[in-house]
C-alpha cells in the first residue's frame, strides 16, 4: 500500500497527468473558438471526465504532500502550496458540477425572475391543453452533425406523437419565399421605393402586426385592411358614425375571420365572443389617457389619447389588455406576451387614423387597392382610386416614388434556410411531426416556436434556452450607456436594479456596473451587455457557484506559500550568513 501511495503521488504519474490536462485545456481554447462558450462548458469544462482528471491531480497531490509528513518548518512553503492548488481544484470541481450560470434580459421598466441557462430545450405543449414535455438537447454541442435525424416519442394530452429533429444549423441564414397561392387570407404587398439614386423593396403583409409598415426616409409606408366600414371610411376621409368609444377587432384560435366588438358604455361588461369559448370583460376607457401620482386617469373628455382596459378570458387563462388608438404597436414594443394566442387591436375615430408622410396601401372588401397618401402635417393629399398593380405613382410632396410590384391576396409565407457556418450563432431546428400517419414540418429559431397541424390538430413546439426560476425578482429602474467621446462607442454601461426577496420580505436598490457586480444570497449578477433599441435592455450575467470559496481560499493559501517560501530562504540565508561570520571571526584568533 505504502509502494502504491508512492507511485501515486509520484512524477511518474504527475508529469503525465498534468500533460493530459494541458492538452485537453488546448483543445477546449480550439473548440471555444469554434463552437462558442456555451458549447465548450458543455461538452469539456462541465464534462465528468474532465472534473475526474482535476480530481486525480488533486488526490495526486495531497499523496505528495502526506509522503513528507511528519512535516517541519521548512515544509511549510511545499505543504501551503500543495493545500492551496487542491482546493483549487476542488472548488472547480464543486463549481462545474454544482454550479449556475445563465443570463437576465430585462428591459427598462421590466421585471424577471427566471433565467436563461447555456443549455437548450425543446418545449411540446397543446394550445388548449395545460400538460407540456420539456426535451433537453445538446445540439449546440455537436454543431457540425447538420443532419441529428432524432426522433422524440411522447404522449401528450391523450396523444401519441413523434417528434424528428431532421436537421441543425448552428449559423442559419433564412430568406422567405413568398408566394400567392396560400389557403387562407392573407394579404401581401411588395413595394419598390424610389427617391434620386436610391431604391429599396420590400414585403408587407396587413395582418401581421409587426409587419404591416415600414420606415423609408420621410415616408410611412402601410398596408391596412379595414375590419368596418366605419374604420374604412375613416382612412378613406369619409365621414362614418361609430360607437363614441370605438371599438375592438379580434381573431381568436379557430376562427377564419376577425369579429369587431363595440366598447360599451358602461365598465365591468362582459362580452361573449360569438361561437367561441372565450369572453371578454371590458374594466375602463379613457378618452385622453394619462399617469400621475394617484395612478391612471383621464385628463379630460375628449379623445385626444383614447384608451381601454380589458380581460380576455378562455380555456388557456386570463390575459389583461391595455390598448391605445394612438399607439397600435405599444403591446409588442414593451415585449408584453399573452397566454392566449389571440389577434387584438382597439380603433377609435376620434385618433387621426394615418401617420403624416403616409403612403397607406388600403384592401377594400372587394379585393381592390386604394392608396391614400399624406402630408407633413397628416392631412390627406390624395386618394389613388383604385391602385393598379405594376404602376409606379409619385408623391405629390415628398416626390417618393412607389410601386406595388406584387399584391397576394392569399400569401403564402415559405422560408428558405441554409447555413453559413459551425460557429454557432443563429440556430435553427427543422422539425418533422408525426400522429399516425397525419406529418407536419416546419422550421424554428432559438426563441422562436411554431405551430404544427398533423392532421389538424395543433401542437405548439419551442426552441429556447432552458431556464430556472431565481429566489428573488430583479427589476430595471433605469439602464445608462456612457460613450467614448465623440464617438458612438460604449465605454461602460450599467444598471440600477430593484431587488426584492418575497421571502425574506427584504427590497434593496442598487446599480449594477461593469466591473461592480451585485451578490446577494450565493448569486452574483454582473453587467454584461445591453440590447439597443426604442427601450433599453440590460443583459445580466448571473452566477451561483459553491466553489468560488474553495477558489479564493486556495489563492490565498497559494499567496501565504509563496511569502513563506521567501521568509524562510532569507531566515536560511541569514543564519548562513551568522554562521559564516563565526568562522571568519574564530579564524582569525590568534
Amino acid at each position: 500500500m505504502k509502494r502504491f501511495l508512492r507511485l501515486l503521488g509520484s512524477i511518474k504519474i504527475a508529469v503525465p497527468l498534468l500533460i493530459a490536462i494541458a492538452i485537453v485545456l488546448a483543445w477546449g481554447t480550439l473548440y471555444e473558438t469554434r463552437f462558442g462558450t456555451a458549447a465548450v462548458q458543455r461538452v469539456v469544462y462541465r464534462a465528468w471526465w474532465f472534473q475526474a482528471l482535476l480530481g486525480f491531480l488533486a488526490i495526486n497531490l495531497a499523496i505528495a504532500a502526506w509522503q513528507r509528513y511528519p512535516w517541519k518548518r521548512q515544509h511549510a512553503p511545499f505543504v501551503l502550496a500543495h493545500l492551496g492548488i487542491i482546493l483549487i481544484l476542488v472548488g472547480g470541481i464543486l463549481g462545474g458540477r454544482f454550479g449556475v450560470e445563465g443570463q437576465l434580459i430585462i428591459p427598462e421598466g421590466g421585471i424577471e425572475r427566471v433565467m436563461d441557462l447555456p443549455v437548450s430545450v425543446l418545449s411540446v405543449h397543446v394550445p388548449d391543453a395545460e400538460q407540456h414535455v420539456v426535451i433537453p438537447t445538446r445540439f449546440e454541442s455537436q454543431a457540425w452533425v447538420q443532419e441529428p435525424k432524432v426522433r422524440f416519442p411522447m404522449r401528450l394530452a391523450g396523444r401519441n406523437i413523434e417528434l424528428t429533429v431532421n436537421r441543425y444549423y448552428p449559423d442559419a441564414v433564412t430568406e422567405e419565399l413568398i408566394t400567392g397561392d396560400g389557403q387562407e387570407e392573407n394579404p401581401a404587398v411588395r413595394v419598390v421605393v424610389a427617391h434620386a439614386e436610391h431604391e429599396e423593396q420590400f414585403w408587407l403583409f396587413a395582418r401581421d402586426s409587426e409587419r404591416f409598415g415600414m420606415g423609408w426616409g420621410e415616408a410611412h409606408i402601410l398596408l391596412l385592411e379595414p375590419q368596418t366600414p366605419q374604420q374604412l371610411a375613416q382612412l378613406l376621409g369619409e365621414r362614418h358614425s361609430e360607437p363614441t368609444r370605438g371599438s375592438l377587432s379580434i381573431k381568436l384560435p379557430g376562427m377564419d375571420d376577425a369579429t369587431v366588438i363595440p366598447v360599451p358604455d358602461r365598465s365591468e361588461t362582459a362580452v361573449a365572443v360569438e361561437g367561441t369559448p372565450y369572453r371578454i370583460t371590458f374594466k375602463d376607457y379613457f378618452p385622453d389617457f394619462t399617469i400621475t401620482s394617484q395612478g391612471v386617469e383621464s385628463r379630460s373628455q375628449q379623445p385626444n389619447n383614447p384608451a381601454v382596459s380589458f380581460t380576455l378570458t378562455g380555456p388557456e387563462g386570463t390575459d389583461a389588455y391595455l390598448l391605445f388608438g394612438r399607439y397600435p404597436e405599444f403591446q409588442s414594443m414593451h415585449g408584453i406576451t399573452h397566454v392566449i394566442p389571440a389577434e387584438v387591436r382597439y380603433t377609435h375615430l376620434g385618433v387621426a387614423a394615418l401617420p403624416p408622410n403616409g403612403i397607406a396601401l388600403i384592401r377594400k372588401p372587394s379585393g381592390s387597392l386604394v392608396a391614400a397618401l399624406t402630408d407633413a402635417q397628416g392631412a390627406r393629399e390624395e386618394l389613388i382610386d383604385p391602385l393598379k398593380v405594376g404602376t409606379p405613382y409619385t408623391h405629390p410632396s415628398m416626390g417618393y416614388t412607389f410601386t406595388v410590384a406584387e399584391y397576394y391576396p392569399k400569401a403564402r409565407v415559405e422560408p428558405q434556410v441554409t447555413n453559413r457556418s459551425s460557429s454557432v450563432k443563429m440556430e435553427a431546428l427543422h422539425l418533422t411531426v408525426r400522429e399516425g400517419e397525419a406529418t407536419d414540418e416546419a422550421w424554428v429559431g432559438m426563441r422562436g416556436s411554431v405551430r404544427l397541424s398533423p392532421g389538424g390538430r395543433p401542437l405548439i413546439v419551442e426552441y429556447r434556452p432552458d431556464r430556472r426560476t431565481l429566489p428573488v425578482t430583479v427589476k430595471l429602474l433605469d439602464f445608462r450607456k456612457i460613450d467614448y467621446p465623440g464617438i458612438q462607442m460604449a465605454a461602460g454601461f450599467e444598471s440600477d436594479v430593484e431587488l426584492s426577496d418575497p421571502k425574506r420580505g427584504l427590497l434593496l436598490m442598487r446599480t449594477i456596473k461593469m466591473n461592480t457586480p451585485l451578490r446577494y444570497r450565493g448569486y452574483s449578477f454582473y453587467q454584461s451587455s445591453f440590447i439597443d433599441g426604442p427601450k433599453q435592455t440590460t443583459v445580466l450575467s448571473v452566477r451561483n457557484d459553491p466553489g468560488t470559496p474553495f477558489v479564493y481560499a486556495g489563492f490565498l493559501i497559494v499567496i501565504g506559500g509563496v511569502m513563506s517560501l521567501f521568509i524562510s530562504r532569507r531566515a536560511s540565508t541569514r543564519q548562513a550568513a551568522g554562521r559564516a561570520r563565526k568562522r571568519t571571526v574564530k579564524g582569525r584568533r590568534p
